[in-house]
This record gives structure tokens, C-alpha cells and sequence, in this order.
């Protein structure tokens, strides 16, 4: 979102806001169809929604997603942006429990490729009052662009079918009842073949996928930090035997030739202490909880560190330092 949208979002939300928390413009009945008319009559912008627990999913069909440069167009760009706002208006003003919004855009010739954006409606009002500046409003937006995996699922079992010589029935059967259900993890997340892939989004996984953005942001755009490639980053919020743990896996190695073990540990502990920071600055920024333990876990140094909740607190509230936090570090 550019400097222009973001100051039309504001405004919006000025003139929603002012008018009271209580009104209630988009009723919870009409919620898909008040969203479908909204892009509609104010956009000329076909949609299709799907609301799954406190989750709203909207998918987009564009002429194209992307430029020559394989960059977003500028056309893709102005439709998800007014669809966003669209989403913004109702879920500020519907009585209906709304906590996520989802924006699935797919291009028409290529729709094996999507973009995913995925917005925390509290981040919107925080935004508004002020609460949370521009930039961390940007970057509490999880958006990505990847294979749609429902699409590579089904193109894949369907050339194993092919081979078998079964009837499009069966075929059809066959993908109805083991390969065509709701994704358990935000990564699969989709439409295809006019069906959404959507779950209920969880706060949880939200803040585990934000960590894991955010980490793949700061590496790539920090100087000091680029002479370490951050090769995979994935996050997940797991409970097991009731202990409840932000697992953030990566794979890290730096791009010089280190000889001096000395050296060499200070790196590996460099990256861990620059992931685990922002880590901590994610749950600490959402007042977030409801955990244990945050552990990272390097999987080509197998090692790891895990941190516990009230270590992180201590440590945002600068009770507790970072060498005291990576005192076993080995």
C-alpha cells in the first residue's frame, strides 16, 4: 500500500469511526453479499467470498498480476488495494464477528499463481487512533505470492489418473473425497476450481507467520545483515503436553568464509539474536500471552535456544539483557 492508500484508509476510517462503535452499517446476515455489492457498485470490481468462523475470504480474478518484470502491475495493484478498503469498511462497521480478512487474487491466465494477504482487523482500528505507527501497520500484513497449492495438488494427482485411464466421475470422486478439503495451516490457503481453501484463522498462527515475515524482511533489507543468507524462515505455534511454544525454524549461513571458531560462533549467535528480537518485538507488540516458550531452532547448525515467556517480557521491558538470554550459547 502506498503513501496515497494508506492516507484514503485513513480517511476512511475517520468517517466510519466518528459515526460510533455501535453502528452497525454491513448487518452480519448480509455480511458476503454487503461486500460483493460494495466492490460492485463502488469499484466495478467482481468478487466472489466466503466467510469461515471470524475469517472473510475474498477472492479476485485479474486480467493480470503481474508486469512484464514479473513485479505486480499496477492495475493488480489499484483492484487489491480497493478491495482492501472495501474489506476494511465492512468488517469496521458489521455486527458480525470478523478478526481476519483474506485477499486471494489469482491471474486469469495464470491462476496456479495466487497472492495472499492476510489483515488483522484490530491492526486496521490500532492504526487509526494511532496507536500502531504506519510502519508497523505495513508490516503487520502478511502477504505472499506462491504456487497455489491446492492447484498443485490436484494437477498432480490428476496425471496420475490419467495414467490409470479413470473416468472424470471418478476422477471427481476420488479428489471430492480425500484431496479436496480445508487447509489446516495458512499455507494453504487458495481457490480453485471455484472453491475457496480457507480456514478460521488463529491469532496464534497469525503471529507465528508474521515472526517468519518479518525475519525474511529484516535480512534482506538491513546492510549489516545481508552478508547472511536466510534461506527458509517458517513459523508455527504448536502445543504439545500442554506447553504451548512459537516455533521458528530457519536455515542461516553467512556469505564469508569464516575460519576462526571465535568468529564463526559470534555469527551463528548474531542471527539468532537478530531473529529472536524481532521475534519479541511481534509478541510483545500484540500484548500476546497465551505461550511458554519461544524457540529457535537453526536446522543446518542444529542448534537451537528457547526462551520463555516471561524472559521475552522481562526483556522488552528492559529487565533483562540480551546476553543474559543467550548466556548458554554454544
Amino acid at each position: 500500500m502506498n503513501k496515497r492508500s494508506f492516507f484514503i484508509l485513513t480517511m476512511f476510517l475517520s468517517a466510519t469511526l466518528s459515526g460510533g462503535c455501535n453502528s452497525v452499517t454491513y448487518p452480519k446476515e448480509k455480511l458476503e453479499e454487503c461486500v460483493v455489492e460494495l466492490c460492485k457498485d463502488e469499484y466495478n470490481i467482481n468478487i466472489e467470498t466466503s466467510v469461515v468462523g471470524s475469517t472473510l475470504a475474498i477472492y479476485i480474478e485479474l486480467p493480470s498480476l503481474f508486469d512484464i518484470n514479473l513485479s505486480l502491475s499496477e492495475e493488480a495493484q489499484d483492484i487489491v488495494q480497493d478491495v482492501l478498503l472495501a474489506a476494511s469498511r465492512v468488517c469496521l462497521s458489521t455486527d458480525a464477528d470478523i478478526k481476519f480478512y483474506c485477499i486471494i487474487a489469482q491471474d486469469a491466465r495464470i491462476p496456479e499463481i495466487q497472492l495472499i494477504i492476510i489483515k488483522y482487523t484490530d491492526d486496521v482500528k490500532r492504526a487509526f487512533y494511532q496507536d500502531i505507527s504506519r510502519g508497523e501497520y505495513f508490516k503487520r500484513t502478511l502477504i505472499d505470492i506462491n504456487e497455489n497449492p491446492q492447484a498443485k495438488k490436484e494437477n498432480a494427482i490428476t496425471d496420475v489418473f490419467g495414467k490409470m485411464n479413470l473416468s472424470k466421475e471418478m476422477q471427481d470422486t476420488v479428489l471430492n473425497d480425500f484431496f479436496r478439503s480445508p487447509p489446516t495451516s495458512l499455507e494453504g490457503i487458495g481457490y480453485w476450481n471455484d472453491r475457496f481453501y480457507i480456514k478460521d484463522i488463529t491469532i496464534e498462527e497469525f503471529l507465528a507467520q508474521q515472526i517468519a515475515s518479518r525475519v525474511k524482511v529484516k535480512f534482506r533489507e538491513i546492510n549489516d545483515l545481508r552478508k547472511y543468507t536466510v534461506k527458509m524462515v517458517e513459523g508455527k505455534y504448536v502445543t504439545e503436553d500442554k506447553t504451548r511454544t512459537f516455533l521458528i525454524t530457519f536455515t542461516a549461513e553467512g556469505l564469508l568464509f569464516v575460519l576462526d571458531p571465535a568468529k564463526k560462533l559470534s555469527g551463528e549467535r548474531k542471527v539468532f539474536e537478530n531473529i529472536f528480537e524481532e521475534a519479541s518485538d511481534v509478541i510483545y507488540g500484540y500484548k500476546f500471552t497465551n505461550f511458554d516458550f519461544l524457540k529457535l531452532a537453526d536446522k543446518t547448525l542444529r542448534k537451537e535456544i528457547a526462551v520463555t515467556k516471561d524472559d521475552i517480557y522481562a526483556f522488552k521491558r528492559r529487565r533483562l539483557g540480551i546476553d543474559s538470554i543467550f548466556a548458554a550459547f554454544n
